[in-house]
């Protein structure tokens, strides 16, 4: 009987089949990993994206909730329902509501959404505020839809939001100079006469500020900051002495949450006014004084090339009704000097603008506007000065008085020297506070104007960490947004 070996042959076969198999395994399931590797590739990619857009779409919500804030503001015909197509909602209807839906195609592959923009207090009765619900649902998937929630607050602008304000830079010489704020206007129910500044009204919302990316563009040195300080890039420098923040701030120290770095302002030209034509009068000198200008009851304006006076306290320009002086004297010439015991003053109820491109010295009695202390000034809002250079101008205050005004000069250099209280808002090219002057920021010059357009003042996302839970953030407006 014959009998046969196994063929060496057959058995490697048998071994290289079982390795492809193998092989073919390792190769199916990592291929299996990659595809699905690369549909979760996909999917997130494709969710980022969306989610961008979900974000993209909250802030076009919010950009048509302030152009309707604004549009409202400067314009007393829009109306809120038939112009801007918003829903009035909440008790007594101060609240609007609006449904903004992209068109079709703005997203791929059937992808839809929505944002819903919740506006509260939008008529300005109270500082507005807003949020937005962005909701985009993707085509063809079954997890959670995409949603961004995004809320602000806004407030309104205006030339004197802030205290002090340069385009450049901002110093403090001086070992006991200050700087804090109060509200002139901040009893709005009643008819009484503003609020004075006092120890008991004033406030630590003093707010100082250069838009100037140079190191040391604000030079706080020794001065008490009590508020806010601003620039445009860096630090303001403080020293031994020095504070930023609020009441309670230990010396050479600055509170953080007070500074910012990120500070911008516009400095729009001023011109002077034209229509109605002002009166042509004579340079009002020495020889002139005493003299009265204006009428009680009246508005006037006057143009003239200049106001110079020095010598006793009998030379006294007094200012009464409201009355407009635009100083011809052009950039580089004295528009106002006062010297000695000289001055200006503002009669009871009396208020005045005054518009030049020259130069501006007021020293000796300088400037009353209604009284000689704090605690007895009119408004900062009735004395107003205006540069309207185009080139350099300077402008400089001096006394142990008290100046009530605003000053908006965007190309002078504005110097105030003394031991007095100065009340209001000064916006300048440079500015300098030399000696140890007590500065008190009028908050109500925030809203000077009238018709001022409103600005995002703070802005932040709404997150949902869980719903149930005290870190859902959405919660409280969860009701308003969902319709």
């Amino acid at each position: 009987m014959k009998t046969s070996l196994p063929s060496p042959c057959r058995s490697q076969r048998g071994s290289l089949l079982i390795v492809a198999m193998i092989l073919c395994a390792v190769i199916g399931i990592s291929l299996v990993s990659y595809l699905n590797l690369g549909r979760s590739s996909m999917t997130i990619s494709n969710r980022g994206l969306y989610n961008s857009a979900a974000m993209n779409l909250a802030e076009n919500g919010l950009e048509e909730a302030m152009y309707a804030l604004n549009k409202d503001a400067v314009d007393g015909s829009y109306d809120w329902v038939t112009t801007g197509g918003w829903t009035l909602t909440g008790s007594g209807n101060v609240n609007a509501r609006r449904r903004l839906t992209p068109p079709s195609g703005t997203f791929d592959q059937g992808t839809t959404g929505y944002v819903n923009v919740y506006v509260y207090n939008y008529a300005g009765t109270a500082p507005p505020k807003a949020v937005a619900r962005a909701v985009i649902t993707l085509a063809g998937v079954t997890t959670k839809t995409i949603e961004k929630w995004v809320y602000i607050q806004a407030r309104t602008t205006s030339k004197f939001a802030n205290g002090l304000v340069a385009k450049n830079s901002l110093t403090f010489n001086g070992n006991n100079a200050s700087v804090d704020s109060w509200d002139s206007k901040s009893d709005t129910t009643t008819t009484a006469d503003d609020i004075k500044y006092s120890a008991g009204v004033r406030d630590d919302n003093g707010s100082i500020g250069s838009i100037s990316v140079a190191v040391g563009a604000v030079g706080v040195n020794n001065a008490d900051i009590w508020g806010f300080a601003s620039t445009g890039a860096g630090l303001p420098s403080v020293g031994s002495n020095g504070v930023i923040g609020p009441f309670g701030t230990a010396n050479g120290t600055m509170d953080m949450s007070h500074v910012s770095s990120d500070f911008t302002a516009s400095f729009d030209p001023v011109t002077a006014p034209t229509s109605p034509a002002p009166t042509a009068i004579a340079a009002i000198g020495n020889g002139d004084l005493p003299m009265t200008v204006g009428t009680v009851g009246a508005t006037t304006s006057f143009s003239l090339p200049s106001i110079s006076a020095s010598g006793n306290s009998t030379k006294v320009l007094t200012i009464v009704g409201n009355v407009t002086l635009v100083l011809t004297n052009t950039a580089g010439s004295s528009a106002i000097g006062l010297t000695g015991q000289s001055g200006i003053v503002l009669a009871p109820g009396a208020t005045l603008k005054i518009y030049t491109a020259g130069d501006i010295s007021i020293a000796g009695n300088g400037v009353t506007n209604g009284g000689t202390t704090a605690a007895t000034a009119n408004n900062p809002s009735n004395f107003q000065i205006w540069g309207t250079s185009t080139t350099t101008q300077d402008i400089k205050v001096a006394g142990n008085g008290v100046l009530s005004a605003i000053v908006y000069a965007p190309n002078a250099n504005v110097t105030i020297n003394g031991n007095g209280d100065v009340e209001g808002s000064v916006v300048a090219n440079n500015i300098t506070l030399t000696g140890n002057a007590a500065f008190h920021y009028d908050e109500s010059l925030a809203r000077f104007g009238g018709a001022n357009p409103y600005r995002v003042a703070s802005w932040r996302e709404l997150t949902q960490d869980d719903i149930a839970s005290s870190n859902d953030d959405r919660a409280f407006y969860r009701t308003d947004l969902t319709w």
